[in-house]
């Protein structure tokens, strides 16, 4: 008697629908309140109601204490370095690293929206966005102060006016995003939409050693999202 299952495994679809799942919304959380801060974590750093500055390196575990000019009060203090810095550093640490001393309480880190209730904290997936563009005014990002980061929003990558130097992200296999910096635009291959990329310690040390394009590597666009 033959088997005849071969041919339904061989004419299975797989399943890659998640490929294009939205990555999870984003909150500033901060970063007195996280416990398990690490080196290299990425903050938002900002004097409330003044400015934010995103993208900053947590560059030490230990903390100090600093003060601001024209402030006479004494800060808790993170050791905070700029992404070049950073990776440079951990690349040629000879070279040592520049860093400054920001205050604790004006500090944050992004965190994923985790599902309501859950134990292990994973992510939950934002749904698409229902509405078409131009359907909200751009009031609707307009804020009455600045005290704090804003909550942040996947959006597909081919909406974004232009890629290179931005950071994207893409779900490398279920349930599991990477952060990538993008080196081009949308290119068009025999009918593949693709956009190179380089992982963010990569990209940053191109700014020095000028590597050649060995670092980079094609994705799919429909697979890349920005945040908004």
């Amino acid at each position: 008697m033959s088997d005849d299952t071969w041919g339904a495994e061989f004419f299975r679809i797989p399943d890659i629908a998640w490929q294009t799942q939205a990555p999870p919304d984003r909150h500033a959380i901060p970063a007195r309140y996280i416990p398990d801060l690490a080196t290299g974590d990425e903050l938002t750093i900002g004097l409330p109601g003044k400015y934010f500055i995103d993208g900053q390196i947590l560059a030490r575990t230990d903390r100090s204490s600093t003060t601001l000019p024209g402030q006479g009060e004494t800060h808790e203090a993170l050791g905070i370095a700029a992404p070049f810095a950073y990776w440079l550093a951990k690349t040629f640490p000879r070279a040592g690293i520049t860093m400054q001393w920001w205050p604790l309480a004006q500090a944050w880190a992004y965190r994923d929206a985790v599902a309501p209730g859950s134990d292990d904290d994973a992510p939950v997936a934002s749904p698409a966005p229902p509405a078409p563009p131009g359907a909200l005014s751009w009031l609707d990002g307009v804020r009455s102060s600045l005290t704090e980061p804003p909550m942040r929003r996947p959006r597909p990558a081919r909406e974004a006016g232009a890629l290179t130097g931005r950071t994207v992200r893409l779900q490398h296999e279920p349930g599991a995003w990477s952060w990538w910096i993008a080196v081009s635009e949308p290119v068009d291959i025999d009918g593949e939409i693709t956009v190179r990329l380089m992982q963010p310690e990569h990209y940053w040390l191109t700014q020095v050693l000028y590597e050649t394009d060995g670092r980079s590597q094609p994705v799919p666009l429909h697979r890349l999202f920005i945040y908004s």
